[in-house]
């Protein structure tokens, strides 16, 4: 582009003289030479000159994408601080009747995977789950307790069932703060199990699908784990 530049600045001091004096050509000529020479320069600094025009627009752009960045972002917090509060009531809920666990479960998965549609961190839906988690861990601890105890019906003490087994169950529904909704850990269980020498496959898978749950936040065998609820 300086050659240029300097192509069209020689081409003003020297072509137009020489059409003039030299050729005789008429004003009218001359000056169509000159604008040509004009025209080269203002070609080669063509960038420049976008560059001072595109200027302000090109800051102004750029404040709209930050305040839209901003937007975005604070959008991101108002549906992260809703969704915990939906989850959290949605497993209050679970206690106290009314919609069904499947259909709880359903709406879970159906909130996270919004969030991660509109690019909720990992950080983020860890938070928005943590009563929800509290929540599915009391349901596996209840189901544990249930098998321990061999009952009939969930909601039923099995009469005929040893004494051991029902102090067990006693023992791992101690651990439950259900006030504070913590759960006692698989550990926790297997303890218990093992002071009453308790031994059950089904526990054990029970206990392992809890451990899966509690390492990765997936619900195993979930038809099972809404039917045993």
């Amino acid at each position: 582009m300086n050659i240029l530049f300097w192509i069209g600045a020689i081409f003003i001091l020297v072509v137009p003289v020489y059409v003039g004096v030299v050729l005789k050509a008429s004003p009218a000529i001359v000056w169509a030479v000159v604008m040509c020479g004009a025209f080269v320069i203002f070609a080669s600094k063509i960038e420049i000159i976008q560059e001072l025009s595109l200027g302000p627009l090109r800051a102004k752009m750029k404040e709209q994408i930050r305040e839209a960045d901003t937007t975005i972002k604070q959008l991101r917090e108002i549906s992260a601080v809703s969704s915990e509060a939906t989850l959290t009531n949605l497993m209050a809920g679970s206690f106290m009747g009314g919609m069904s666990l499947e259909k709880r479960l359903e709406l879970h998965d159906k909130i996270i995977d919004s969030l991660k549609k509109i690019g909720a961190s990992q950080d983020q839906i860890i938070k928005i789950e943590s009563d929800w988690r509290k929540g599915i861990s009391i349901i596996y601890q209840r189901i544990i307790q249930q098998i321990v105890e061999q009952r009939k019906n969930p909601n039923e003490i099995n009469p005929e069932a040893p004494e051991t087994v029902r102090k067990a169950g006693h023992e791992i529904e101690e651990l439950l703060d259900f006030e504070n909704w913590s759960a006692p850990t698989p550990q926790q269980i297997d303890s218990v199990l093992k002071k009453y020498n308790i031994k059950s496959p089904e526990v054990e898978e029970w206990i392992g699908d809890y451990s899966h749950f509690l390492k990765t936040g997936e619900i195993r065998n979930k038809e099972k784990f809404i039917q045993s609820k």
